[in-house]
């Protein structure tokens, strides 16, 4: 439940339920989490009946909260209302919320229209931090950084947490999967490539153009079941 659409209003109809959360942000970082929580309690309550506040105190998330009503109308009356709203001696700003919350989608859609919000959420949180890995990597060092010492032994990073990248690494590939039906699995999705099987060693590379579209095709593949015995295929990213 992160985020704020902006340059307008996000169209209900791109989703299962309607979206009933208000982001704010510019808040007072200083201020404790369950006093701010409080605060935006006294001064959203007018508008609805609030289900959840939700305020973090980490530095990447200070300054910013997400406040879930059981409508839209509230929603959009806080919107129009709250924006430019002066608390702590600062202008918060309002918006609706890019997504709806968990707690909306769980009293309004089945659990199968949930378990696909998760996806598609740690699917968006994925893209976001390799995007922001690739920008990272893109600025010149600082002579700080320039001065440490290379740290080695990225083999030994297990697969599951290496960093995401355009090349997919499938491995338990069954005898009787060969590179066509593994191309069939992976061509359905934006960016792809080419698939490249190692046959010896039952282990496959799919391609994509770039590591976005990898994402999304990793999340929506793994441990799906392939061959005649149904066998789970792990799907990682290749090391670099």
């Amino acid at each position: 439940m992160e985020g704020v659409m902006g340059g307008g209003m996000v169209n209900p109809a791109d989703y299962p339920v309607p979206i009933e959360t208000v982001y704010v942000n510019n808040l007072e970082e200083r201020a404790k989490v369950e006093e701010l929580k409080e605060a935006l309690s006294v001064i959203f309550k007018p508008y609805g009946t609030i289900l959840d506040i939700v305020a973090k105190s980490s530095l990447k998330r200070k300054g910013q909260a997400f406040i879930v009503f059981d409508s839209q109308k509230s929603v959009l009356d806080a919107v129009e209302d709250m924006n430019g709203f002066e608390l702590y001696g600062k202008a918060i700003r309002v918006a609706m919320a890019k997504t709806p919350s968990d707690e909306t989608v769980l009293r309004k859609a089945t659990q199968e229209d949930f378990e696909e919000h998760k996806k598609q959420r740690r699917i968006h949180k994925l893209q976001k931090e390799a995007l922001e890995a690739k920008e990272a990597k893109n600025k010149p060092p600082t002579a700080a950084e320039k001065a440490r010492p290379v740290k080695t032994g990225a083999a030994a990073i297990p697969d599951e947490y290496v960093r995401p990248n355009k090349v997919l690494f499938l491995q338990n590939i069954p005898a009787d999967v060969d590179a066509d039906a593994l191309t069939s699995i992976f061509e359905r999705f934006e960016g792809f490539k080419e698939v490249r099987l190692v046959k010896i060693r039952n282990v496959a590379f799919a391609e994509f153009e770039d590591e976005q579209f990898a994402i999304t095709a990793k999340e929506s593949t793994a441990n799906m079941p392939i061959g005649e015995e149904g066998k789970p295929m792990k799907v990682t990213y290749q090391r670099q």
